[in-house]
């Protein structure tokens, strides 16, 4: 039976394989990335490192059914975001791994994470960071289940939550 947990650093790896196959398909890196092979060998690193770093701060979800992570949930509570230069430091052999998927989408993905920072709003707020569900578990509740502790945590603390999508499908479920 599948159950929601907090994910700890272990399964960080787990995670980045949900969150690379749930967005496999998602626009700006089908843009970044078109070559599905190289995407692919570009995703799981970068979501393993994004797994790898909120993990620390206690509020990554996971819908787990035995050992496969259906999706995960990535929060960063207030003054977590954008990454300090240690935990990108931290990030660099999995930065790396990017590149080396595809040197010349490199720069432009370097640029999309870049300006999400530019553009992150000031004031102190819960992050999500990043939510994927495999495909097939898809259109079953999970991602309602996975965002709800950290926005009932936000709610307790008074602190406003945010989000950034590129997909305009996205809009409505958020």
């Amino acid at each position: 039976m599948a159950e929601v947990v907090v994910l700890t650093r272990g399964g960080a790896r787990a995670a980045g394989d949900a969150l690379a196959a749930s967005h496999a398909e998602y626009p700006a890196f089908r843009h970044i990335l078109p070559d599905p092979r190289r995407r692919a060998r570009a995703l799981r690193p970068f979501f393993t490192a994004t797994v790898a770093d909120a993990v620390p701060f206690g509020a990554v979800y996971a819908a787990v059914d035995g050992s496969l992570v259906l999706g995960v949930a990535a929060w960063l509570p207030p003054g977590a975001f954008p990454w300090s230069a240690w935990r990108k430091a931290r990030a660099t052999p999995a930065f790396l791994r990017v590149m080396a998927a595809d040197p010349r989408a490199f720069p432009t993905f370097a640029r999309l994470g870049a300006n999400a920072e530019r553009a992150h709003p000031d004031e102190p707020h819960w992050f999500l960071e990043v939510l994927g569900i495999r495909p097939e578990a898809q259109r079953q509740g999970w991602g309602t289940r996975l965002v709800q502790p950290a926005l009932d945590r936000a709610d307790a603390a008074g602190v406003p939550s945010a989000l950034e999508t590129s997909d305009p499908a996205n809009v409505a479920y958020y």
